[in-house]
């Protein structure tokens, strides 16, 4: 649920102080990713999220996705090469689509998918500083023109967050195992799906709902996200949230 417009100041203020928080000791990207795209959903008028992430190999992959739904179109986007997101990290430049009804020429197979979810506006914000782009945060909105000049400019703020957290993370190693430590970041996702899995089938719940089993479990736990989903594949130990 959206806060009150009356507290949107204070409560932005106080979200940008806790995603701060997280560039320091322990930084995990792949909690910092689901962090921002939780708050995009949180302050901007958008229904999902994601974040798609350079592989320092010339790839993109799927970071952070606010739903399994998002995910999936993201994995379409790469799969098709064809996409705001790819625009966006391509050219290292904001793509603003209020109305995905007028881009079929531009993406044909990306705009019927998306369109099919539901899905009417797109916006792609690239996570760039200075001349390095290394990936870009996707908004996908239900309505046409949702997004306004000032919510464009609250994402891109938190995008920046996000980039300086990863880019720091990397320079902190060496210059050589920096494509092992993203590859490490990217791996973590791929063990927390897997995880999503095993929740999944054994809850007989949705994928959705089994990220947030996970998540909160996590948070409760007050453990990384992966070593808890680790846990899940490894010894098929179903996440307890534990005070």
């Amino acid at each position: 649920m959206r806060i009150d417009e009356a507290d949107a100041h204070t409560a932005v203020l106080a979200r940008l102080a806790t995603l701060a928080d997280t560039l320091v000791a322990g930084f995990d990207p792949v909690d910092l990713a689901d962090h921002l795209v939780s708050s995009c959903l949180e302050f901007l008028p958008v229904v999902n999220a994601g974040i798609m992430l350079d592989d320092q190999r010339g790839h993109l992959r799927v970071l952070a996705s606010s739903s399994e739904e998002t995910r999936l179109l993201e994995l379409f986007e790469l799969q098709n090469n064809e996409g705001p997101c790819l625009e966006a990290f391509t050219s290292g430049l904001s793509v603003t689509v209020p109305d995905l009804a007028t881009e079929g020429l531009r993406w044909p197979m990306f705009t019927g998918e998306a369109m099919g979810l539901g899905i009417v506006g797109a916006y792609a914000l690239p996570m760039r500083l200075k001349e390095r782009t290394i990936g870009a945060l996707n908004l996908f909105c239900d309505t046409r023109n949702a997004l306004s000049e000032p919510q464009l400019r609250l994402g891109q703020v938190m995008s920046t967050m996000a980039t300086l957290g990863i880019l720091n993370h990397w320079t902190v190693q060496r210059h050589e195992v920096l494509a092992e430590q993203l590859g490490s970041a990217l791996h973590s996702r791929v063990v927390i799906e897997q995880a999503k899995g095993v929740i999944a089938e054994r809850s007989r719940v949705t994928m959705t709902v089994a990220f947030e089993m996970l998540r909160t479990a996590a948070r409760a736990s007050r453990r990384p996200l992966t070593q808890v989903a680790t846990e899940v594949v490894t010894r098929a130990r179903m996440p307890t949230p534990n005070p």
